[in-house]
């Protein structure tokens, strides 16, 4: 269950509560703090101690620097692993109908009025929430099917998969191989895809990145090294953590 709390001076907090979590959890994003913890430990929660709204503070601090959105317009063009999303003005979109998405000869068409103004914030935080939810819905057709494939394929067993907006990491494997993977994956080329997501299947086995979970890797990719440079690089280069 989630709920969202106001606690100044941190703003909105995102509580989530859980029943097979034994303890309580903090996370910060780009875009949000959230709260993980048991419903029988919630009453513990607050008041946060001085310690750890300073940590928060800190650590939003930090993101915030690295975090610059990218500036949208209506000339840009952002490549997915099978789409290229553009935007078009279209005439016929008037009052309340601001924006209509459609597919195209591999292409992802963002139809938005023509009075549409780019360089208002507000605007950007629109475009930026549309780009994420296609994004999303994209992963969410590829990224299950594709996990499952390669688990047939190499001979791994996980539990289940959830597709997130995580913008601190490509994906993760709990100890009970639930397997997290962030939309943000698109953005990469179909090679890095698996390579990520060969990645958190090697964790179904080996939780730590000790000898016996880069042999597995290795197995399965004899050009290990080059492609764990280029998923840096891709990291570093692309859009990654700014749409």
């Amino acid at each position: 269950m989630k709920s969202v709390v106001t606690y100044p001076p941190i703003g909105a907090i995102e509580l989530c509560t859980r029943k097979n979590v034994l303890r309580t959890t903090f996370s910060v994003s780009a875009r949000r703090v959230r709260i993980t913890t048991s419903p029988l430990l919630v009453k513990t929660i607050f008041p946060l101690s001085e310690e750890r709204i300073e940590w928060i503070m800190a650590a939003r601090r930090k993101i915030q620097e690295k975090y610059v959105p990218h500036p949208l317009l209506p000339t840009t063009e952002i490549d997915t692993c099978f789409l290229k999303i553009r935007f078009v003005a279209d005439n016929r979109l008037v009052g309340s109908k601001r924006f209509a998405c459609r597919k195209e000869a591999g292409a992802m068409n963002v139809y938005y009025a023509p009075d549409f103004d780019f360089s208002k914030q507000e605007m950007q935080d629109v475009l930026h929430r549309l780009l994420r939810q296609i994004l999303r819905k994209e992963a969410l057709l590829y990224l299950p099917m594709r996990l499952t494939e390669n688990a047939e394929r190499y001979g791994f067993c996980f539990d289940s998969v959830r597709i997130n907006g995580a913008t601190s990491r490509w994906g993760s494997c709990s100890a009970t191989k639930r397997i997290n993977l962030s939309f943000y994956l698109m953005l990469l080329p179909a090679d890095l895809i698996d390579f990520v997501l060969v990645h958190e299947l090697c964790h179904t086995e080996q939780m730590n990145h000790g000898e016996q979970f880069y042999r597995r890797m290795k197995t399965i990719f004899s050009d290990y090294d080059l492609l764990n440079c280029r998923l840096k690089k891709a990291a570093k280069d692309s859009l990654f953590l700014r749409i």
